[in-house]
């Protein structure tokens, strides 16, 4: 049976636990996605890793792991029209729906999607629906396909989905040296 964990919180460390997990299953050659919602720069460091230093539009395959920035390269928060994150966003949720149903993936990490929904720009209806068709086995025509496992990351877990996920881990801040005015770091922090 598939399971759904889920990093949140206010700390550092939910991105780079999605990315051990996602390790962890193409060391034993399986199959994995990361959809990075929200980020669509592809200067971090886990999409150069990925891309091996180069840089590629919206995607990119490496050791079994396949990485794509769902989000617009504008900071959702920043003056951009919101419209823009929307279509991303679902743009992203649509293509993960066609990653569960394709049978191909041991594991889909939806990094970000939790803070999407906090931001409006995917429902909290769309990721129960998501999540209910994982536990249903409903997830497209192929019902006899492998269902993967899913990682949502995000800061906050709405309860609703609390009840529907198997393992929820909180990151905690309790100092930052962002709260001292400094910036992140290359390499720790992006």
């Amino acid at each position: 049976m598939s399971k759904i964990l889920c990093f949140i919180g206010d700390g550092e460390g939910k991105t780079c636990a999605a990315i051990g997990h996602a390790v962890r299953a193409a060391g034993r050659e399986k199959k994995v996605a990361i959809l990075q919602f929200l980020k669509g720069d592809d200067t971090t460091g886990e999409y150069r890793y990925f891309c091996r230093g180069g840089s590629r539009p919206a995607s990119a395959v490496s050791d079994g792991i396949e990485i794509f920035l769902v989000g617009d390269k504008t900071f959702v928060l920043d003056t951009a029209p919101k419209d823009v994150h929307i279509k991303k966003a679902k743009e992203g949720l649509a293509a993960a729906k066609e990653m569960i149903a394709s049978g191909k993936y041991f594991l889909i990490v939806l990094d970000e999607i939790l803070d999407a929904v906090a931001a409006g720009l995917l429902s909290m209806d769309d990721l129960i629906k998501l999540i209910d068709s994982i536990r249903a086995g409903n997830v497209g025509a192929i019902h006899e396909l492998p269902l993967p496992n899913l990682i949502l990351t995000g800061r906050v877990l709405p309860p609703e989905l609390s009840t529907k996920v198997d393992l929820i881990t909180r990151m905690q801040k309790i100092k930052h040296y962002y709260d001292k005015g400094e910036k992140g770091i290359e390499g720790l922090d992006r």
